[in-house]
């Protein structure tokens, strides 16, 4: 497990990956400060560049995509007070207030910090649990799909409120 985790370290150090990565989340940062362009949307423009590249990069390039567009929603939610993605709706009940105070610059640092932090920490966590959530993932057959399906629709029949007419 350890060495394909290094081998894709090194593969991402590539001075191409890299590049693409940086240009990535730099698009990213724009998509997601401008109210209303999400980082789906970033993604789905953005797809058609990738098919001239391998598939590390081009699968590189879209995850920078997301988490620059996912972290970039934080700077209009904090000077706006109009969240730039749906993920930074909080992020204006606490930035804006911060903001109008005269803290904009520090509402922004935080952000930034605990938003690289919270990647950082998404991205290890994934590392570690992806090999053992594929094991389970890949032994699910027919009975158990059709048992996540009617849980599925139970919860949103139970959860709906009135009536789904």
């Amino acid at each position: 497990m350890f060495d394909l985790l290094i081998q894709g370290f090194i593969a991402v150090l590539s001075p191409q990956i890299f590049l693409l990565m940086t240009a990535g989340v730099a698009v990213g940062i724009v998509f997601g400060a401008v109210p209303g362009l999400t980082a789906v949307m970033a993604i789905a423009l953005c797809l058609p560049m990738t098919y001239g590249l391998g598939p590390a990069a081009g699968i590189s390039l879209l995850i920078a995509l997301f988490v620059g567009a996912t972290s970039g929603g934080l700077i209009s939610a904090i000077l706006l007070k109009i969240p730039g993605t749906p993920s930074s709706i909080a992020t204006t009940f606490d930035g804006g207030p911060m903001m109008e105070k005269g803290e904009g610059a520090k509402a922004l640092g935080v952000g930034i910090v605990f938003s690289f932090l919270g990647t950082i920490a998404s991205v290890a966590a994934l590392a570690f649990i992806a090999p053992s959530l594929a094991k389970v993932a890949l032994s699910f057959g027919p009975h158990e799909y059709f048992a996540i399906a009617v849980f599925s629709l139970t919860l949103i029949a139970t959860l709906s409120s009135g009536s789904m007419a």
